[in-house]
């Protein structure tokens, strides 16, 4: 009995030590095997987001790298770049520094794994066509699928922040570059879930300075799901200097602006493969024919062009206001509206003798447009980034 019991217990504790030496081997592998995971999982990651970036037929993608935060079920892309091949543009379609792409928490209070994408300091570039290189658009690709891929959940809220939209034309004389920067908006419901609230309405809104001076805002509710386009725009730029958009009126038309400033307000609405609305542009002070500084490098069809749209601007404005106005109605198939003319002609001699026209929406509060009007005159935009980045 004596010399049984040592035994049984030696055998009892190497039984013990084997047991715990085993779970050490687990947990040593296991935790290899989590590094090794974490390691290589923004490898794979990578890899598999660059695929998916060049599944569209005419464009390529690529990412530079792939930050991952698990703890928070997210990811960010750094170096986004999207390009357009066969383009007249070298820069590309889309670029941007970083973007993140992560669990919408929220959408689980309603029973729904949904995610949200933010993308920071991008550049989107449209670019006109050259020779045998094409406009750079990014039509005729599926870009809604593209984001799917890029996602493992459904993609409700899509926000960008203090980004930038360029039209460029290095072939035009004068080259041409219109834009907008402090781009800050958000779109909303994005996801089929009309189950739950009988609402499948996405909303955007979005603000931006034209040209750096010039405040533009931009409401729009559509249906994504819809088979034709269907939606509910309005968009309002006011204040913009005519001088700024000197290079791009000189490359297009036979008209040199001096002076003045611009009001644009947009309404549009389609629904069942057809859009009705207006546009009302409104220029203020215009001034095509300067006395006071003749340019010697203005040819001289540019000058008598000037000269008759001086005299035409001066017969046809508000004398009151200052002000040459119209509202240019359109309706008809979304790929094809028709411009109402006769309505159009109508509309420039009203504002000219009847009454100005306001930078104001048809059918909108006035009083509350014209505070939104008065209080967008004279945009910041120091202060707007400096919201920006609070």
């Amino acid at each position: 009995m004596d010399v049984a019991e040592p035994n049984e217990r030696r055998s009892e504790r190497r039984s013990h030590l084997q047991r715990h030496r085993v779970k050490l081997i687990t947990v040593a592998v296991l935790v290899v095997f989590l590094i090794a995971l974490r390691l290589t999982l923004p490898l794979m990651v990578k890899a598999y987001v660059n695929r998916a970036l060049d599944s569209s037929p005419g464009y390529s993608g690529h990412v530079d790298d792939i930050h991952l935060a698990l703890w928070r079920g997210s990811y960010s892309i750094i170096g986004l770049e999207v390009r357009q091949q066969k383009s007249a543009e070298r820069t590309p379609l889309f670029s941007s520094p970083r973007t993140e792409l992560s669990v919408l928490w929220s959408g689980l209070l309603q029973g729904a794994v949904v995610a949200t994408i933010k993308t920071y300091d991008a550049r989107l570039t449209f670019a006109a066509g050259h020779s045998k290189n094409d406009a750079q658009t990014g039509r005729d690709a599926n870009w809604g699928d593209v984001l799917k891929k890029l996602s493992p959940f459904s993609i409700d809220h899509f926000e960008v922040v203090d980004s930038e939209v360029h039209y460029v034309d290095r072939y035009s004389d004068p080259k041409v570059d219109v834009y907008l920067t402090h781009v800050n908006g958000a779109i909303d419901n994005l996801t089929n879930r009309e189950l739950k609230s009988g609402d499948r309405v996405a909303t955007l809104h979005a603000k931006a300075l034209a040209m750096d001076q010039a405040t533009l805002d931009l409401d729009l509710r559509v249906d994504p799901y819809a088979d034709t386009p269907n939606f509910d725009l309005k968009l309002r730029l006011l204040n913009l200097e005519a001088t700024r958009m000197k290079d791009f009126v000189r490359a297009y038309t036979l008209f040199d602006p001096k002076s003045g400033t611009l009001d644009v307000v947009i309404e549009a609405n389609a629904k069942a493969g057809k859009v009705d609305g207006y546009v009302k542009p409104l220029f203020h002070n215009l001034e095509l024919l300067s006395l006071k500084k003749a340019d010697k490098d203005l040819n001289p069809l540019h000058l008598a062009t000037d000269a008759i749209g001086s005299l035409l601007n001066l017969v046809l404005q508000n004398q009151r206001k200052q002000q040459l106005a119209t509202e240019v109605p359109f309706s008809g198939r979304i790929d094809d509206p028709s411009v109402d003319i006769p309505s159009t002609l109508l509309n420039l001699l009203k504002n000219a003798v009847v009454k100005a026209f306001e930078p104001e929406f048809n059918g909108s509060d006035h009083a509350s447009d014209k505070a939104d009007s008065k209080s967008d005159q004279k945009p910041d935009a120091k202060s707007d980034a400096k919201s920006d980045a609070k």
